[in-house]
């Protein structure tokens, strides 16, 4: 059971003066046109890796399904728009069950930027209730897959890259967990698939990290790394 109640939001201004909510849940909200965001739910993975033979437990697959169920019944947002790579592979069992889960919230829209990894279901996509995109718009927002920091047409919403960062203990102990990137241009998101791992970020001086460690989300300045 994945619990919400105790999620700790932190609030981050980005372009036109816009906020928005970053859940240690790994989307980000804005109250303002109650829109949610997240990136890289890497659907039908768990499936995949069974059907080629590799030992994972097959109740793993249900996970992320249980998580974004959950936070749409909490945020009840109007609109979910996912960065990319919300299927891992071709067609398998989850997209089934992710056509009869996404009836369940007939009144919420659901928009999809292709990610690579959607490429190869992309056949199937069409008949799941998704809006599907290349790129997206959504008011001083360009929304991509991969990144475009240097995007001039918009203050770039991304994901991808899976971005990571290790928490330092004392001696030589570490924890590498998974955040938000922030740069002056982009807000690069964290994987929100259950089975999916976080990669290290080359971030700027001037950066800020959202580093998630359980249900607590805290900022680092990248210049303090």
């Amino acid at each position: 059971m994945v619990n919400l109640t105790n999620s700790i939001f932190a609030e981050v201004l980005l372009a036109k003066e816009e906020v928005f909510q970053l859940s240690p849940q790994k989307y980000a909200f804005w109250e303002k046109e109650k829109i949610l965001f997240l990136a890289d739910c890497h659907f039908g993975k768990v499936a995949h890796f069974r059907k080629s033979g590799i030992g994972v437990p097959s109740h793993a697959g249900m996970e992320t399904f249980t998580k974004i169920h959950q936070i749409l019944l909490e945020m009840r947002p109007l609109r979910l728009v996912i960065l990319g790579d919300i299927f891992h592979s071709d067609y398998n069992i989850d997209f089934d069950r992710f056509g009869l889960w996404r009836k369940q919230f007939p009144d919420i829209i659901f928009d999809l930027v292709l990610g690579n990894h959607d490429k190869a279901g992309f056949s199937h996509l069409h008949t799941l209730g998704l809006n599907i995109f290349h790129e997206l718009i959504i008011g001083p927002f360009h929304c991509t897959h991969e990144p475009n920091f240097h995007s001039k047409k918009g203050f770039n919403l991304c994901g991808h890259i899976h971005p990571g960062v290790s928490l330092f203990g004392s001696g030589r102990q570490h924890l590498k967990v998974p955040c938000f990137w922030k740069g002056e241009n982009h807000l690069c998101f964290p994987s929100f698939g259950a089975f999916t791992g976080c990669v290290g970020v080359k971030s700027n001086k001037q950066d800020q990290l959202f580093a998630i460690s359980g249900t607590k989300i805290r900022m680092i300045e990248a210049s303090a790394l």
